[in-house]
């Protein structure tokens, strides 16, 4: 009777185990015939690209070489990635091969010089061939990750350097081409070394349970763990051949922290360790490497540099052991310092603001679960260099509030923007560049105050026949009777009257009551088409008080209003995105510019004459003085000074800044002293062209008597 229930027993444990192990080889079909990681894109800059005439300074292009991770050298550079420099405009550069949305850039070797921060010669570097376009690998921003934060860069086992794989074999798994998942010889050896050693010197799993562990279960140290890694391992190597469990391995493997960004791997802890490629690691560079798939925290060689060139040369030791390496060689890597980069050629996310309108404008033609499981490659617009100067132009806020005592708190947002292309060439959220919440740039809606007045002056001078810039305009009293009998009486800022003025004088001087005085006259209805046709899409309330600005926009949407100016009357789209391509280069969107003239190139050129003016003897004229070239723009104002605005532009820079406090209070600030500021000195830092203004058809200057 024992017997028989003890067979049946048996014969029912025998079918859930059976049943369980069928569940767990269904999880792991699933997972590797399927899609095994989910690939978040990456994000890159503009790429830097160089010409004969191209405006850059030396500083600049060291500091862009810099962050695309190039190393400097005294010697001429013999590989991809080294650079030298000399007498401050002597370069000689190796570039990267690079595989853009266009196809793969080979290797470059160049020289080039800087002559007053210009391009002034770029040939090669060991022939005198003229170069006439060299375009650099762009400088990866960020990525948007899947939920666990998990980042790598695949690699195929072919392209795997053999070191590498002989190396990560000597110490993790002797006899991976011999057992079948499970090795009983790597476990009692691995115990008879750890022993010897007096610590833990050698992994007792093999690569395919590590593998396993990695890709289907916990952490956790229980029996229950460790009999499915068994079961799993076993499974896996049933099913798959070594090749494919090794190339996963390879590209799954855990190797440090970025912040919130988790790196797996072996390609992506290159660049993040050493800042190259997998392929150009030295032996010893890989042997740390090997080494640091024991503990990612605790043998990390940034902070733990004495405790990760031990491990690496015990990895080194075990190398000779095996023969991978000669002694002579194990005696040379073991005495060279670890030579870790000090900054990763792929970073977290560098500008978070950015990224967050990257991934908005990327909504529209892409779904969430695509954007962190695809591996896409997104190349934006973003231009480090001009990104650089705006986030130093922010320190300028600690110096306001020193400098003013009733100002504290102040936040800010700043946008910069091509007018040609629309193109957005910088943005900041907040006074902390790399604060990755609240983005004022996109979000913060507030008062425009007098930047609302070009609008106003360009719906009148639409009108040729009633208004030109020489109409006297009437700067006196103005009570208004609304419909429920209140009085509105509008004021200047210096709450004086001047009385007849001309509209150009209105405007350069930011003159509030005859804004409103045209505005009213030419319809609130026709102001705000003017703003629609400005690439303003929100609704705006047609009352008189928008006259002065008491309505509401983001930096964003003021950046797209002036660039509609700043454009010469055609309307483009602020873009932040060129092309997008899958993880192979395949070419998915493009972004191109488009043009709409939605602004009549007469109307468009006499607004700017007087814009430029402001910038030469009105509100702005501070202009005249800091900033050596010509440029255009509108000092903005709110009540209780809670708002300072400045929106200008060059012939190729448009930029807007916002100066104010999140809390809606008075920043003590106009314009003039606050946005303002920050606008020279973001623009004294980045090249620009002066602002040209062609006189179109149909437009006359003649002389008048601004009095009479």
């Amino acid at each position: 009777m024992f017997s028989r229930y003890s067979l049946i027993t048996v014969v029912i444990l025998a079918i859930l185990f059976s049943i369980y192990v069928i569940y767990l080889d269904s999880q792991i079909r699933s997972r590797f015939e399927g899609r095994i990681w989910s690939l978040p894109s990456q994000v890159y800059a503009r790429p830097l690209e160089l010409y004969s005439g191209f405006a850059i300074s030396a500083q600049q292009l060291e500091h862009e070489l810099e962050l695309i991770g190039y190393q400097k050298v005294d010697q001429l550079p013999a590989a991809p990635g080294q650079y030298r420099q000399w007498n401050n405009r002597h370069f000689e550069i190796i570039t990267r091969e690079f595989r853009f949305w266009d196809g793969v850039q080979k290797s470059q070797s160049l020289k080039l010089e800087i002559v007053n921060n210009k391009i002034f010669t770029l040939s090669s570097l060991y022939k005198q061939t003229e170069i006439p376009l060299v375009r650099f690998e762009p400088l990866r921003i960020g990525g948007i990750y899947p939920n666990q934060g998990e980042d790598r860069e695949l690699i195929r086992l072919k392209d795997v350097p053999d070191y590498l794989v002989l190396s990560l074999l000597s110490v993790e798994d002797r006899r991976f081409y011999q057992h079948w998942g499970i090795d009983p010889v790597s476990i009692a050896r691995a115990l008879v070394a750890n022993v010897a050693a007096g610590g833990t010197v050698q992994g007792g799993s093999t690569i395919t349970q590590q593998l396993v562990k990695n890709l289907f279960l916990t952490t956790e140290r229980t029996l229950w763990r460790k009999a499915n890694e068994a079961i799993m391992a076993l499974l896996l190597e049933m099913h798959y051949d070594k090749s494919l469990i090794l190339e996963t391995y390879l590209n799954e493997v855990y190797l440090g922290q970025d912040g919130a960004r988790a790196i797996h791997g072996f390609a992506l802890a290159s660049q993040y360790y050493f800042a190259k490629p997998l392929t150009r690691l030295s032996k010893d560079e890989l042997a740390l490497l090997v080494g640091i798939v024991k503990g990612p925290s605790w043998y990390d060689p940034r902070r733990n540099p004495e405790r990760a060139k031990e491990r690496r040369n015990q990895v080194l030791m075990l190398m000779a052991e095996q023969d991978v390496i000669s002694d002579a060689q194990l005696q040379a890597f073991k005495s060279r310092p670890l030579k870790i980069a000090q900054k990763s050629y792929r970073s977290g996310n560098r500008y978070p603001a950015f990224i967050d309108l990257v991934k908005r404008q990327l909504r529209s033609d892409y779904n969430e679960d695509d954007l962190k499981s695809e591996g896409l490659r997104i190349y934006t617009t973003i231009d480090p260099m001009v990104q650089d100067a705006a986030e130093n132009a922010v320190k300028l806020l600690a110096r306001l509030e020193q400098q003013y005592p009733q100002t504290e708190s102040l936040q800010t947002a700043i946008i910069v923007a091509s007018p040609e292309n629309g193109e957005v060439q910088a943005l900041l959220g907040d006074r902390t560049p790399d604060y990755p919440g609240f983005n004022r740039a996109l979000d913060a809606s507030r008062q425009i105050g007098s930047l609302i007045k070009p609008a106003i002056y360009l719906a009148a001078l639409q009108q040729p026949k009633r208004y030109h810039l020489a109409t006297i305009l009437d700067d006196s009293v103005l009570r208004l009777k609304a419909q429920n009998g209140d009085i509105w009486e509008p004021q200047n800022y210096d709450k004086e009257f001047v009385g007849d003025i001309t509209l150009y004088h209105a405007l350069i001087n930011s003159r509030n009551i005859p804004a409103v005085r045209v505005g009213l006259d030419v319809g609130l209805a026709r102001i705000v088409e003017t703003l629609h046709n400005l690439g303003i899409e929100r609704d705006v309330p047609p009352y008189p008080s928008i006259t002065l600005g008491a309505f509401s926009l983001t930096p964003l949407q003021v950046a797209t209003m002036y660039q509609s100016l700043a454009g010469k009357g055609f309307r483009t789209p602020l873009r932040a995105i060129r092309d997008v391509t899958d993880a192979a280069g395949n070419v998915l969107n493009r972004y191109p510019l488009k043009l709409k003239q939605t602004v009549s190139a007469q109307s468009a050129y006499l607004l700017n004459f007087a814009l430029h003016e402001v910038t030469q003897q009105g509100t702005a004229k501070s202009l005249k003085i800091n900033l050596a070239i010509q440029v255009a723009g509108k000092t903005g104002t709110t009540d209780d000074l809670r708002d300072s605005w400045f929106a200008g532009f060059s012939d190729d820079r448009l930029a807007v800044v916002w100066v104010g406090r999140d809390d809606n209070q008075s920043t003590g600030l106009t314009g003039s002293s606050g946005a303002l500021r920050l606008w020279t000195d973001l623009m004294k830092h980045i090249p620009a062209r002066d602002l040209q203004l062609d006189t179109p058809e149909n437009i006359q200057m003649q002389w008048i008597d601004p009095v009479s």
